[in-house]
């Protein structure tokens, strides 16, 4: 058992948006399994990228936002869930004004496993 609380870990900058993870693999007792908190700024977006390995599932807890994989725009809004397989290039964007907060769950993460997209 772990108990994250809401003031625990560090909130590191990415481009685009901000991350938190909450559970390693080693808490998860899965290798490659990953638990993190997002938050997207107002009028900010992530910009085209994809992994080779990963799949990704993503749950909206706050705000609202579009995501677009593989061209295909999903607009999401809390309690919405989307996940994203390997190979998938997608983006993020948060055009309201509050923060976009969802939690991605990792499947196979490894590091260096994201290209971004020109």
């Amino acid at each position: 058992m772990k108990h994250v609380p809401e003031s625990a870990g560090e909130w590191l900058q990415c481009p685009g948006y901000a991350k938190k993870v909450l559970l390693t693999a080693d808490d998860l007792n899965c290798d490659g399994g990953l638990v993190q908190l997002i938050e997207i700024a107002p009028r900010t977006s992530v910009a085209d990228h994809y992994h080779d390995r990963c799949t990704e599932a993503f749950h909206v807890v706050a705000g609202g936002g579009t995501f677009v994989i593989d061209g295909i725009e999903i607009p999401l809004r809390p309690g919405d869930t989307l996940s994203c397989q390997p190979g998938e290039v997608h983006s993020t964007r948060n055009d309201g004004a509050e923060p976009f907060v969802y939690v991605v769950f990792k499947t196979n993460a490894v590091d260096g496993d994201i290209h971004w997209v020109d």
